[in-house]
């Protein structure tokens, strides 16, 4: 089971805060509200990516199937830091 998925981006581009970031945190996703480094959210909390840099990734707007191979790519690259 995929640890990001697209789900977790609709979140994180639905978020109202514009400093938003999709974390993982003792294994599990979830959308912060401020990029950890800059706020109080757990210091072990990894940044996988921010809804600025999901948004600069899809300028004209991302479709499903964008989004699903996004999420694919960042949980692999995620996977391959555990290795």
């Amino acid at each position: 089971m995929p640890t990001i998925t697209a789900e977790h981006l609709h979140a994180l581009l639905a978020s109202a805060h514009r400093d938003a970031a999709l974390v993982v945190v003792a294994g599990r996703a979830a959308v912060v509200p401020d990029d950890p480094g800059r706020g109080d959210d757990p210091e072990d909390a990894l940044v996988v990516t921010t809804r600025s840099a999901v948004i600069a990734e899809f300028d004209t707007g991302a479709n499903e199937e964008q989004l699903e191979t996004l999420a694919q790519r960042l949980d692999v690259a995620l996977e391959s830091l555990g290795s």
